[in-house]
């Protein structure tokens, strides 16, 4: 877990526990804690995969009924065109691929450099 997210261990452990130093927790005393966690915490929903939590899920599948109804009973829906996009859409695995496409940069230098190969400035 530690290895995996460190980024959301150390979030959630500043946040709930007041922990801002995760490195100086004792191992088994760390895993106490982090097992302690609610289900939507951030390593949590890391762990599983998921992009938001249940209740926030929950919405936007009621939204996306409730925006598809409606869209049906327009001239567009009878046609079958400008169909809403979806909430859930956006928070399935398929927008998650497409999120890791993305390039983090830890220095300006770093993505200067970059640039300068993708430019050939």
């Amino acid at each position: 877990m530690i290895s995996k997210y460190p980024e959301e261990l150390t979030c959630d452990m500043a946040e709930v526990y007041g922990v801002f130093d995760i490195k100086r927790v004792p191992v088994r005393l760390l895993a106490t804690l982090a097992v302690g966690l609610r289900n939507d915490s951030r390593v949590k929903l890391a762990m599983s995969g998921a992009r938001v939590d249940d209740k926030t899920y929950l919405l936007a599948v009621i939204a996306d009924n409730l925006r598809t109804w409606i869209w049906r009973m327009t001239e567009d829906g009878a046609n079958g065109v400008n169909a809403p996009k979806l909430y859930t859409d956006f928070y399935s695995d398929k927008d998650a691929e497409k999120e890791r496409e993305y390039l983090v940069f830890d220095s300006p230098e770093d993505f200067k450099t970059r640039w300068k190969e993708l430019t050939g400035n």
